[in-house]
Formats: C-alpha cells, sequence, structure tokens
C-alpha cells in the first residue's frame, strides 16, 4: 500500500481540513485579484474638472467667435437677396446630419452615422413649406487641398444620392443662382 494514500481516522479529518482550508483561501485570493482587475479596466468618471478642490472651470474654457468669415458674410447676404426675391428661404451652417441619415439595417449605421456626424454645409435653400431644396457651398482656397477635396467629393456624392442639387462657388453670381434657384419657385416664370 502506498502510504501517502493510508490515513488514520484522526489524521484524515485534520489533513481535510486543512486542504479546504487552502483552497478556500486561494479562491478568495483570485476573486480579489479579480474584482482589482477588473476595477483598473473600467474608465474612471470624468468629475474632477466639476470639483470645487479643482481650479480648472470647464465652463470658462470656451469663447465666443464669428458664425462666418467676411468671405461666407458677403455670400450670406447675395444668396439671401436671390432667396428673398424668389420667395425661397436661406439657412446657414446646417449640418450634413440633418439633411440626411443613414439608412437602418445596413448592418453599418454606426460607421455611416460616423462619417457624416461632424459636417456641415454653408447654406441650404429651403421652399415655403421649409424642405430643403438645394445647397450651396463656398469653395475658398481652403477646397483646393487634397484632403478638403476628398471630402467635398464624398459630401457632394452624398446628397446629390439623396436628391439635393449641390451648388458650388468660388464667387456668388446673384444672376447665375438666380436662374439656378428660380426653379424651386413655380410661381416665378422666366422666358
Amino acid at each position: 500500500m502506498n502510504p501517502m494514500i493510508t490515513f488514520t481516522a484522526a489524521g484524515s479529518t485534520q489533513t481535510v481540513i486543512a486542504i479546504l482550508s487552502i483552497s478556500a483561501t486561494a479562491i478568495i485570493i483570485a476573486l480579489v485579484v479579480r474584482r482589482i482587475i477588473r476595477h483598473w479596466k473600467k474608465e474612471k468618471p470624468r468629475t474632477e474638472i466639476y470639483s470645487e478642490s479643482n481650479q480648472f472651470d470647464v465652463f470658462s474654457g470656451y469663447s465666443s467667435k464669428w458664425l462666418f468669415s467676411y468671405n461666407e458674410k458677403e455670400a450670406f447676404y447675395q444668396i439671401k437677396s436671390v432667396t428673398d426675391k424668389l420667395g425661397l428661404l436661406l439657412l446657414a451652417k446646417v449640418r450634413l446630419y440633418d439633411l440626411i441619415e443613414p439608412q437602418k439595417g445596413t448592418g453599418k449605421y454606426k460607421t455611416l452615422q460616423y462619417k457624416i456626424q461632424a459636417k456641415h454645409v454653408d447654406f441650404v435653400v429651403c421652399d415655403q413649406k421649409l424642405v430643403a431644396r438645394a445647397v450651396i457651398e463656398l469653395d475658398d482656397n481652403s477646397h483646393n487641398i487634397a484632403a478638403r477635396k476628398e471630402r467635398d467629393e464624398f459630401v457632394d456624392k452624398v446628397l446629390t444620392n439623396c436628391g439635393y442639387n449641390v451648388l458650388r462657388y468660388k464667387a456668388i453670381s446673384t444672376e447665375l443662382l438666380e436662374a439656378e434657384l428660380s426653379v424651386y419657385n413655380p410661381t416665378i416664370k422666366y422666358v
């Protein structure tokens, strides 16, 4: 017989208690380590910027800025004179996400949403029922950069695919713009 397997009655009780004690200690240590790891992996809430002990005030971290550049402001007034004449409405700095939305059920909803959520267009022309009819983009020198050209192509393709007429101008020509937008006002007839 193997002496390691044979127990005496008194010795076997002590051995079982020792094994159970070691097992319980090992389980407790494993649970504590698991909890510590989970705690470290969790992102800490960023409440410290709102605490009174912190000197940084998040609300004073902002400043106002102009809504339009000088070129955009000048273009706004030129476009507005045309839209007023045609009985149309003009909106400025409209988010792309307010004009289009990803189709649900494509399996790539979030990816499509992220591609448009931070983009905007310069101007949107609406009819009297506030239905967007045309999008006007001003192409200043920043639109000559490769990344900006790629962004412009994407925006144009998406908007056109959704049924919008996209008009791009380096400089606003009120006569050309009036001819382009007159199709959205059925009461004005041009010969």
